[in-house]
């Protein structure tokens, strides 16, 4: 019998092309929205490459200084703030401190006169501790290079591609800034949606020809990321805000606070600067009613469709009700027929999502954290999604079930009238 529901269902998709179509169209409209932005939040905390541990990684990235006249600083912490709150930490697994300063540089290839640009980001050695690079060849720096402050870097594959035309570069030398710098290792690429860790090299941050290791108010420019054992996120957290409780205690000129870090990974990214606060209910409520929002309005604005097409249909139901057709079975067809509406639907919009996405990613990446327009892509730089990024079927499956419950549920009152309407008037419907 379901076959049967399923060919005529299929028939009668064919046969009403324009209100199909329509149907389709608006239910694709609702899936590819809800899975643009799906994507855009797996990508920002989910485990991916690099940052296959975000579910335990722990952010400590501003602090604020406060002075007695009222005068207040805001930026990232010092390199004494690290070593006092972060480096002394016992309990954790790794612990890195990012030197996020501008990481443009320019790059003399040996055998070519013009330069190259290429990004940089200047890390310490726990950096390949919490996250997961995967070495092609080579190894990371060492901590004997990090202390001396060794001109060392590690390079991705295709920045090697682009400056040697091979990934076997492992103890050349490549000229950045005019200074030569020996290459201990290389990676495979990071793509720039994973702006934390991305880059074409990696070098330690006592090797930047201007370090600046912060002031005495406890300000700088490190970010702090924390490695928790599986299941002690909350001992180590608590570890964290009792080293910076102790070390804020020691300031007499000002004092020093974070504001409620350290934050989980994946609320880190909603943190713009230490003034803001960042509230977790209100951040997953919001996108909920977002979700909901893109779901429901489609799904609204079908009814009417839905409802004309019934009463286009009462003269069907009413033959065949006169040759002993159910209100049951009725209503199981025109279920039916929804459900194949909304799966064509489903694989529309998963198709369109997938379109927008690619075509749109350079500002895509930023939904969501504040930066669609301000924080530009640099020039040259591709937003590589690996497919693993995109492939969420899982989210698929629950954003197309919520969408075929929105639709069932503005389908069903005109499909159960319909179905209960007197034979005559059925009949007799123009």
């Amino acid at each position: 019998m379901l076959l049967i529901y399923l060919k005529q269902a299929w028939q009668l998709l064919k046969q009403n092309r324009f209100y199909s179509t329509i149907y389709i169209l608006a239910t694709g409209l609702s899936i590819s929205l809800v899975m643009v932005l799906a994507i855009v939040l797996y990508l920002k905390v989910s485990n991916v490459y690099p940052e296959s541990d975000r579910d335990r990684i722990l952010v400590v990235r501003y602090g604020e200084a406060v002075y007695p006249d009222g005068n207040r600083g805001v930026n990232r912490l010092s390199l004494e703030t690290v070593r006092q709150c972060i480096y002394s930490l016992q309990t954790p697994e790794a612990v890195t401190a990012i030197y996020e300063a501008y990481g443009s540089v320019s790059v003399q290839p040996d055998d070519r006169a013009e330069n190259e640009s290429g990004t940089v980001k200047f890390v310490d050695t726990g950096f390949w501790k919490v996250f997961t690079f995967a070495f092609t060849e080579g190894q990371p720096f060492t901590q004997a290079d990090m202390d001396a402050g060794i001109k060392t870097v590690v390079i991705s594959e295709s920045y090697a591609r682009k400056i040697f035309g091979t990934t076997q570069v492992t103890g050349k030398y490549i000229r950045i800034d005019f200074v030569p710098y020996r290459i201990s290792g290389v990676v495979k690429d990071v793509s720039y949606a994973v702006d934390k860790t991305y880059a074409d090299m990696w070098m330690p941050y006592t090797a930047h020809p201007s370090l600046n290791v912060g002031w005495a108010n406890g300000l700088g420019f490190f970010a702090a990321y924390v490695l928790a054992p599986h299941g002690e996120t909350a001992k180590v957290e608590e570890e964290i805000r009792s080293n910076i409780n102790r070390y804020a205690s020691t300031f007499t000129e000002n004092t020093f606070s974070v504001n409620g870090q350290p934050d989980p990974y994946w609320l880190s990214i909603f943190r713009l600067s230490n003034r803001q606060d960042v509230d977790a209910t209100r951040i997953v409520s919001t996108y909920l009613l977002i979700l909901l929002v893109l779901l429901l309005i489609p799904s609204v604005s079908l009814s009417g469709i839905a409802d004309s097409q019934m009463e286009r249909r009462l003269a069907e139901m009413g033959v065949r009700r006169t040759f002993g057709a159910l209100q049951g079975g009725l209503m199981k067809q025109l279920v039916l027929e929804n459900m194949l509406l909304t799966f064509l639907g489903g694989l529309t919009g998963l198709l369109f999502s997938y379109l927008l996405v690619y075509f749109f990613r350079r500002w895509i990446i930023h939904i969501g954290t504040g930066q669609v327009f301000v924080n530009a892509v640099p020039q040259g730089v591709d937003v590589a999604l690996s497919p693993s990024m995109l492939m969420n079927f899982s989210v698929f499956f629950v954003a197309l079930l919520l969408c075929l419950v929105l639709n069932l549920m503005v389908t069903l009152l005109p499909a159960w009238r319909a179905s209960r309407r007197p034979i005559i008037y059925s009949l007799n419907n123009k």
